[in-house]
């Protein structure tokens, strides 16, 4: 009898000991920005693609340099109010009909107010400082300067994984153009990134656009859909977002009605960083 509750006590340990290594394992994530903090991060991109018009195929380029400041206005019940703008934003493309390099001065302390849920959803946005900019670049210019990616509403640990969906709308030339993504995340393990104790978490997603615009008195119809992958590495003790990778290859076509009737399908990839500069 007593050999038999001798065993049950180990037995018995043995399932606690179990227990509270899963519990230090598991941790749930949030964002924790601090109020009267300003981060500054680095936004680099650069995209190429072709598209084929009346049985010619053209191919075109391009690339933008942003410094992205971020001002934590109020934080309340885990919710974060950002005030965004850039310190510095730069832009080229390059094309068979011309090659250009834009400094966006209209662009540069324009303010917006993002507010953001712990778990990285953006609840609302306000344009404090509205932005002169061509047809092709309105609404699209000011709104997405920063992005955050979605954390877990339930405690993870190495190995889990989570999926999240994101819609999102963009006014362009005249029109809307509506994107959906579905994001399956997956927490690796830790790595020191930028002098940071990061969590690694690597991330995979299918989008799916369609909307209108319109172009020299044409209404353009968009479809299409493509694949994203990328890294992103969190500083789970701060809070905050410190590198983030990511590629994007696409698939689109354009049909245009009216007189002049014409379908350009077009192909596109791209590449970007985030990264995190200043605390």
């Amino acid at each position: 009898m007593k050999t038999i509750k001798f065993l049950q006590a180990i037995l018995l340990g043995a399932i606690l000991l179990s227990l509270q290594s899963f519990a230090q394992d598991t941790q749930t994530l949030e964002y924790k920005f601090t109020k009267g903090n300003t981060y500054l991060y680095s936004t680099v991109s650069s995209n190429q693609g072709t598209q084929e018009m009346g049985g010619q195929e053209m191919k075109f380029s391009g690339s933008s340099w942003f410094t992205l400041r971020a001002l934590v206005d109020d934080v309340k019940n885990g919710t974060t109010v950002l005030i965004v703008s850039a310190d510095s934003a730069v832009t080229s493309s390059k094309s068979p009909m011309r090659d250009t390099t834009m400094v966006m001065t209209n662009l540069i302390g324009k303010r917006m107010k993002v507010t953001l849920s712990k778990s990285g959803d953006i609840l609302s946005r306000e344009v404090l400082d509205s932005v002169q900019s061509p047809g092709q670049m309105r609404g699209g210019a000011q709104r997405e300067l920063l992005t955050f990616l979605t954390l877990p509403t339930k405690p993870v640990k190495t190995g889990d994984k989570w999926n999240t969906a994101k819609m999102d709308t963009v006014e362009q030339m005249g029109g809307k153009i509506f994107t959906s993504t579905q994001f399956e995340f997956n927490l690796t393990g830790k790595e020191q990134k930028l002098g940071h104790d990061c969590l690694k978490i690597l991330f995979t997603g299918k989008t799916s656009t369609n909307g209108n615009m319109k172009m020299q008195g044409m209404e353009l119809f968009v479809e299409g859909g493509g694949k994203i992958s990328g890294t992103f590495y969190f500083d789970a003790g701060k809070g905050i977002p410190v590198f983030v990778e990511s590629s994007t290859d696409q698939e689109t076509t354009m049909a245009a009605t009216g007189q002049q009737q014409m379908t350009v399908p077009i192909s596109s990839s791209s590449k970007s960083t985030t990264t995190l500069i200043q605390e």
